[in-house]
Order: structure tokens, then C-alpha cells, then sequence
């Protein structure tokens, strides 16, 4: 069991991690569909193709759909690592302690979402501790959400308004069980959703005001 007093440094951790973040640009879901049903179109890596058990020297090149990104771990290991089963693989890291970093992706994107929990040493899931993610945006904005004991259907997806420059996991976890971050479906979206070019056009036409009052 945890106590009261392991609880306060993940606590602290996650502060901060979240500090100095802003989500005012940044959309959080807490469920697949929901986030899909945002995203005009999409592509998922679902890692099925990662043997479970099997270590994996970092980075590694991968794509979801057309849309290419790489895929490592800091600042221990390089090492990630598959986990889950045959019929459902997972990517999680070789070292407890590091982030799975997400990014280098080859077209903006502007929504990242996933399926994110712990597992154990040997690549099955575990509810301990706490799942931590963090996107962060080329306007240097940043979203950070947590899940206490996440289990496999956690989920959180971003929409930001403008894109994305990486997605990051890690797990935060008390002297005993630990647990490595995890990952499965991680889904990517390139284009602009409607609301975003909304905000854009809304923009242009601001900024089109303000010069004409200048003009006069």
C-alpha cells in the first residue's frame, strides 16, 4: 500500500512538471472516442508490430499512417522495451526512471492522443503509482494531466491550435512497486480542425482591423 508520506513527493513531482504549463491553447480529452470525434482525420501506431519482451535500441523511426516521428528515451536509458501480449503489444522504456519522449515529427501535427499506464518488470500491466504526460506546442505552451493507478483504458489526447513539438509519458512511483511508463495506440493528426482555422481566420481578421484603424 502507499502511504501518505510516499504520496507527497509524486505529488510534488507532478507540480513540477505542470509548472509553468498553459492550456489555454491546448484541448484535453480524457477518452478516445471523444478525441477522435474532434479530428476530422487520423492515423494510430498501435505497436503491434513490437515483440513483448523484446528490448529495442532507441530512438526508434516509426509512423502513424503517413505521418513519420521518432520514438526514445531520456535521460538513463535508450533503451525502450515491448510489452503487453502478442495480440496487443505496448511500447514502455527499459529504465523506470525515464520519460518516453514522442516527437521529430515529419508534418505538423496538431492532436496527439494515447493510451497511457504502468507495467511491471515483466511488461505487464500495473496500477501503482502515478502516469504523468506532457505535450508541448511551437508556441512553448504546455498541457500536463495524471492519473493515479491508470489502467489500461487511461487515455488522454491534445488538440492544439498550433503544433505540436512532443508528446512525453512517465511514471511516478513510491520506493516499492515500481513501475515503467507505458504507451499503446498512439494516435496523430496533421491537419488543422475546423476550429482551428476558425481561430486562425479570426485572427488574420484582427489583425487586419488594427492595421486599418492605423492606416486612418
Amino acid at each position: 500500500m502507499t502511504s501518505a508520506s510516499t504520496l507527497r513527493p509524486l505529488v510534488a513531482v507532478v507540480a513540477l512538471l505542470a509548472a509553468g504549463s498553459s492550456q489555454a491553447a491546448i484541448q484535453v480529452f480524457t477518452d478516445e472516442s471523444s478525441f477522435l470525434a474532434a479530428l476530422s482525420s487520423y492515423a494510430t501506431d498501435t505497436f503491434d508490430d513490437l515483440m513483448p519482451g523484446q528490448a529495442y535500441d532507441g530512438p526508434l523511426s516509426r509512423s502513424a499512417g503517413s505521418i513519420g516521428y521518432s520514438a526514445w528515451t531520456t535521460p538513463n536509458s535508450p533503451t525502450l522495451y515491448g510489452a503487453g501480449s502478442s495480440s496487443d503489444a505496448w511500447l514502455s522504456s527499459n529504465n523506470a526512471a525515464d520519460f518516453i519522449v514522442f516527437d521529430g515529427f515529419s508534418m505538423p501535427v496538431y492532436a496527439a492522443g494515447a493510451y497511457v499506464f504502468g507495467s511491471d518488470l515483466f511488461g505487464e500491466h500495473s496500477s501503482t503509482g502515478i502516469t504523468a504526460v506532457r505535450v508541448t506546442n511551437e508556441a512553448a505552451e504546455q498541457s500536463v494531466k495524471f492519473k493515479f493507478r491508470a489502467d489500461t483504458t487511461n487515455y488522454f489526447g491534445f488538440l492544439s491550435d498550433t503544433p505540436l513539438v512532443s508528446f512525453e509519458v512517465k511514471t511516478l512511483y513510491g520506493q516499492r512497486n515500481v513501475t515503467w511508463p507505458t504507451v499503446d495506440d498512439l494516435t496523430l493528426a496533421a491537419v488543422p480542425e475546423p476550429g482551428t482555422y476558425a481561430m486562425l481566420l479570426a485572427g488574420l481578421a484582427a489583425v487586419g482591423f488594427v492595421v486599418r484603424r492605423r492606416k486612418r
